[in-house]
């Protein structure tokens, strides 16, 4: 796994119970590694394919500014759910 990635995980460790505990320290985290995560992720290569398509629809249409997908990620909720199904994914398969 790309160690961008690792440490997005890694990092994302910090903000449990976001939903339930919302911080600013946890919220600007949240948007931080989001944002990482969108430029890491898009940045992979034949490694992305490992990943479900979901992750990959995404990041590819949210890089490339569709809208509908924007506007769901502008809410910190939706992101943090995103990272949430994204690390849950790694631990299952034993990414990290």
């Amino acid at each position: 796994m790309q160690e961008c990635l690792v440490s997005i995980c890694k990092e994302f460790e910090t903000c449990s119970n976001f939903l339930n505990e919302k911080t600013e320290e946890k919220t600007n985290t949240i948007n931080k590694i989001f944002m990482e995560f969108m430029e890491c992720f898009a940045s992979l290569k034949a490694e992305k394919l490992d990943y479900p398509k979901e992750f990959i629809n995404d990041v590819k249409y949210y890089n490339e500014g569709n809208e509908p997908l924007v506007k769901k990620f502008e809410d910190i909720e939706m992101r943090y759910l995103m990272l949430s199904d994204f690390y849950d994914f790694c631990r299952i398969t034993k990414k990290i």
